[in-house]
Parts: C-alpha cells; sequence; structure tokens
C-alpha cells in the first residue's frame, strides 16, 4: 500500500501544480497572439433571457426588471420558469413584468436542467442567454453579450461576474480564487474554448443547443462545450459584466462544491469525447487541464490518504495530515473565514474536500436533478 499511497499522492500533485501553475502560463502564452473575434452584423439578432426559479419571490421581480432595463437593438424576451415554486415567485415575476416576459408554472419539481430544456425548447429566438435569479446586469450586459455572435463561427459567449462582498468588506477568498479563474476564462476566449462559463451569464446560438440530461447541473459547462464540439468558438465577453453577492457562509458554499462535484463525475464518467485529444487539441487540453484535472486531483489525493493510513510505513505522515486537513474544514465550517495566507488554505482544503466528495459521488452514479442555490 505504500507504494500506491505515494503514486496517488504524486500523482495528485503533479494535476494540482500543472492545473494552477503550469497551465494558466501555458495558456497566456497561447492566447497571446490570438485574434478577437470580430461583432459585425449581430445587431438585429434576436435574443431571450431563461431563468430557471426554485422558490425566489425575495429576489426575482427585482430581478425580471434588471432584465427589461437592458438595451438590445434586436427583438428581446424574457421566460421564467418556475421549477415546483410554493411561494409567490411566479405572481411577483408577472408584476414585474411587461409583454416581453413570459412566466411558465411548473407544478412539481424538475430540476433546473429539465426547466432549461423546456424554455430552450419553447423559444425561438437567435440567442439564448441563461442567468440565475439572484444575478445583476449591468447596463450594456445583454447588448455586450450578443455582440461576438456577429462572427459565425462563435457559437457561445460567456460574460464576466463579480462577486461582491456585503458592505463592501474586503474581498472574500472566494471572490479572489473566482477573479484569478475569470483571467482564466478570459484567456481560454481568445483561443475560443472558454468551456467553463458560469450560469449567471452566458449565452448561446439556439441553434447549437443540445437537451441537457435532466439530472445534470453542470449548465454552464455543457452547453458551451457541446457547442465547441461542433466546431464553434467559445469566447468571453469581458465587458458583459454580471453581479452577485459573495457567499454568505462556507458552509453554503460547500454544499455548492458538493453540486458541482457531483455534476463533475458525472461529465467524467458520460463525456468521453472529451477526451479525444487528437480531434480536437486545444477543446481537450482545456478541458483536461482546468476542469478534469482539478476535479480529480482531490479525489486522488483523499485516495492517497486512505491508501497510506492503511500503510504500516505512511500511517503517521497519512494520519497526521487527514487530522490537518480535517481541522482546516472545521475552522472553515465553523466560523468565517480568517483573512490573508490562513484563510485562504481553509477555503482551498473545504472546498476541494467537498468537490472530491461530489466527484466521488458523481463517478458512482449519484445526480442532483433538483437543487437549492448557496445563500447569496
Amino acid at each position: 500500500m505504500t507504494a500506491v499511497a505515494v503514486s496517488l499522492a504524486a500523482l495528485a500533485a503533479t494535476l494540482f501544480l500543472w492545473s494552477y501553475i503550469g497551465y494558466p502560463l501555458l495558456l497566456r502564452r497561447l492566447a497571446g497572439s490570438a485574434l478577437t473575434p470580430s461583432a459585425a452584423g449581430s445587431g438585429e439578432m434576436s435574443a431571450e433571457v431563461v431563468v430557471s426559479a426554485a422558490d425566489e419571490e425575495d429576489v426575482i421581480g427585482e430581478r425580471v426588471k434588471n432584465l427589461l432595463a437592458q438595451e438590445t437593438a434586436g427583438p428581446y424576451r424574457v421566460a421564467v420558469g418556475c421549477d415546483g415554486c410554493v411561494d409567490g415567485t411566479a405572481e411577483k415575476a408577472r408584476a414585474a413584468g411587461d409583454g416581453r416576459v413570459e412566466v411558465v408554472e411548473f407544478p412539481t419539481r424538475r430540476g433546473k436542467a429539465a426547466v432549461i430544456n423546456a424554455l430552450v425548447l419553447a423559444s425561438g429566438a437567435d440567442v439564448i442567454i441563461f442567468t440565475d435569479a439572484n444575478t445583476r446586469f449591468e447596463p450594456g450586459a445583454v447588448r455586450n453579450l450578443i455582440a461576438p455572435f456577429g462572427d459565425s463561427r462563435v457559437g457561445a459567449v460567456c460574460g464576466r461576474l463579480y462577486l461582491e462582498a456585503e458592505g463592501g468588506a474586503k474581498a472574500s477568498p472566494e471572490a479572489e480564487f473566482w477573479d484569478r479563474e475569470t483571467e482564466l476564462k478570459e484567456a481560454e476566449g481568445r483561443l475560443g474554448v472558454c468551456l467553463g462559463a458560469n450560469g449567471a451569464i452566458y449565452a448561446a446560438r439556439r441553434e447549437g443547443i443540445q437537451p441537457l440530461p435532466e439530472d445534470s447541473s453542470m449548465d454552464d459547462f455543457l452547453i458551451p462545450a457541446r457547442i465547441a464540439r461542433q466546431g464553434f468558438s467559445v469566447v468571453f465577453a469581458g465587458n458583459a459584466v454580471a453581479r452577485e453577492p459573495a457567499g454568505e457562509s462556507i458552509r453554503a458554499e460547500v454544499s455548492r462544491r458538493f453540486r458541482i462535484g457531483v455534476g463533475a463525475g458525472q461529465v467524467l464518467r458520460r463525456e468521453a469525447w472529451l477526451f479525444a485529444f487528437r480531434r480536437h487539441p486545444l477543446l481537450s487540453l482545456a478541458f483536461l487541464s482546468r476542469k478534469a484535472a482539478r476535479w480529480t486531483a482531490p479525489l486522488l489525493l483523499l485516495l492517497a490518504l486512505a491508501a497510506g493510513l492503511a500503510s504500516g510505513e505512511l500511517f503517521p505522515a497519512a494520519a497526521l495530515l487527514s487530522v490537518g486537513a480535517l481541522s482546516l474544514f472545521l475552522v472553515a465550517w465553523n466560523r468565517p473565514l480568517p483573512r490573508g495566507p490562513f484563510g485562504k488554505l481553509c477555503y482551498f482544503c473545504a472546498m476541494n474536500l467537498a468537490l472530491a466528495a461530489g466527484v466521488a459521488a458523481g463517478l458512482t452514479g449519484a445526480s442532483r436533478p433538483t437543487w437549492k442555490r448557496s445563500p447569496r
């Protein structure tokens, strides 16, 4: 078991180092000479925003008003899918809307993916814009999100999301991590392989959108990735800006990361075409480096610790590391994160432990067809 533990730990460390250090350096070098797609001819394209809402009466009214305040050159509509809501979500969405807003009520919970499938199928717009109920678009966000579709090679566009700490407080570890991720998305977008959109603000050509598995929680990955598979570029629009409040608690973020992990495990199990490096080298490079590596490294590290605990030689070191990781997780779980490097370490540990658990569940067949968003 000693050799197994060392091999797994070495592989996990290699994946972490490549994904967080090696790949970003390579990506910036590759993206440095890439050309930005033109935006000519996108002005008259029709667009529809789809929102899957599950008991969102506290925020849906303001969200609808915010979306209706967007200016576009072409036809523009908003569709709100109420996923088995038992509160006033539907009523408040209708009250805030006008003739451009359609509210679709689903009597029982179907899950976000099923709601998105239904709303996309019913739409006749050229471009579908995806967002969340608790997001706020900056002025011009929709117009800037549509603009890259003027290039016929573009199939999907990811916008820029800012996470805002409550009361203007100093950026949280989550927000700082997200800012670094956004830099990578921007570089991948210059290469046309920005696979990791974010559910708060992204768009796709309706004709290229394929139905999602109804038990999936990864719409913002699967929709752009499958469009890229068809030969379209997936780009980043940094001037299409959305904002959300940062997570209120680490407990909520752990739950969200576990849900992401379940979806990641499903992707690893079902979407084998993403590993076909010879067919689409840039796409597979982006997926393997920034997604698959980060999804599997924490799980491999946990397996290495388990093997170390089963080994007589490595038991003391493995036990110490296990206690240390658990302690960092509990620090993050039970109280507000401390600022500085220690807080970042606690956040990194908690998020990766939750992710590893979710990936393991997803790989073994678990699913999360319905979900409750993290409080923000």
